[in-house]
């Protein structure tokens, strides 16, 4: 079975959607089969990777499921641009789902159902994740081993960082899914060119050290991060020989030692 990661933070611009991507592509070049989720309705990831919704949706098929139980994911599969990488497009019809997952039985397990048919073809499932929290998260977060907090390289980050390990204790203590387990905190858009990006760094590996693992890997802030995404590529096609493509070759490998 694939290990499935959730990407998520309830906290917008802190790096989702890059880092589910930028991780995705680094592991696929190890040899890696992935499959992205793009869990989001704004569809950022989707959007990154020129990948369009199909007929039937994402939503489509959820709001399917709920009523027949009947699991068919494969459908909304499409490939990607990146060798060995698929991904589940969406839009913002995905909205409606977090309303129609409220009154679904086992609504928490949706995602979860779905994708158990897949997940044997591949060895990686990212799922990108809403910046607040609902039934999509929660769902997410019920569907994956484990999970990977962004946090970007700010002195105010941290609050939703605290949010988000209250919300995972939740899930665990609930019986949700108590084996999810954090797989790291990854400190994004460092700016080492000013003396606040190094203290915001330093300041959130101290903050949660010994209390949540922290990637050693951070990735800078650099422009080639979105410049990527408008040219549809991850930043491994982009700019490979930059330094963001190989923070997340490095992260790749620590995702792949921490099996």
């Amino acid at each position: 079975m694939a290990r499935i990661i959730a990407v998520a933070v309830p906290k917008g611009g802190a790096g989702k959607t890059s880092t589910t991507l930028n991780l995705g592509a680094a592991l696929a070049a190890r040899g890696q089969r992935v499959l992205l989720i793009d869990f989001d309705p704004q569809g950022n990831l989707s959007l990154s990777l020129r990948a369009t919704p199909v007929s039937p949706s994402l939503y489509s098929t959820i709001r399917e499921f709920i009523t027949t139980w009947e699991p068919h994911i494969e459908r909304v599969i499409v490939p990607s641009s990146i060798p060995n990488v698929d991904v589940v497009p969406t839009d913002v019809w995905l909205n409606e789902s977090d309303e129609e997952l409220r009154s679904a039985d086992r609504r928490e397990y949706v995602l979860r159902k779905l994708l158990e048919p897949v997940s044997p073809a591949y060895d990686f499932v990212l799922i990108d994740t809403l910046p607040y929290f609902g039934m999509l998260v929660k769902n997410a977060l019920v569907a994956a081993d484990e999970l990977i907090i962004p946090m970007q390289a700010e002195f105010l980050a941290t609050q939703s960082i605290e949010m988000m390990l209250k919300l995972v204790e939740r899930i665990q203590r609930s019986g949700l899914n108590p084996l999810l387990r954090v797989l790291g905190v990854l400190v994004t858009q460092v700016d080492l060119r000013t003396n606040m990006g190094r203290q915001a760094e330093g300041y959130a590996r101290t903050e949660f050290l010994g209390r949540v693992p922290i990637f050693t890997t951070a990735v800078k802030r650099t422009v080639r991060m979105a410049e990527s995404q408008a040219m549809g590529q991850s930043l491994l096609q982009y700019d490979p020989d930059g330094e963001a493509a190989a923070a997340y070759r490095t992260l790749a490998e620590e995702v792949l030692n921490a099996a």
